[in-house]
């Protein structure tokens, strides 16, 4: 059900996106990467710069889970201020698991298989 999927915005941008509605939460693209680290209960991360550091900063101190996927590169992998902690294996995945997250030899098929 595409109504019930909000594209979080701030003030003055379009998300682009064809499904969902548009919601404007705040003023500018700083203020929006503090919110994003308060709202969520699970993030995966693909890369991704300063911005994704300061979101997985947030939502790990107050104890969300943050999963990175460190053969993206870039803040995955610790850059940006990325939590050290969030960069250790989740109990919730095998060794083979997070192996296939990390290596960037590792097939994508095998990445999404586990």
């Amino acid at each position: 059900d595409h109504s019930r999927v909000l594209n979080l915005v701030h003030f003055g941008q379009s998300s682009g996106y064809r499904s969902g509605r548009d919601r404007t939460l705040c003023k500018d693209l700083h203020e929006r990467q503090k919110l994003f680290g308060l709202i969520g209960d699970i993030y995966i991360t693909f890369e991704g710069g300063a911005g994704v550091g300061r979101v997985a900063v947030a939502a790990h101190e107050r104890g969300a889970a943050v999963l990175p996927v460190p053969r993206t590169g870039f803040a995955s992998t610790g850059m940006y201020c990325f939590p050290p902690k969030a960069l250790q294996k989740p109990a919730f995945l095998t060794d083979k698991q997070w192996s296939h997250l990390k290596e960037e030899r590792a097939s994508f098929e095998d990445a999404a298989n586990g």
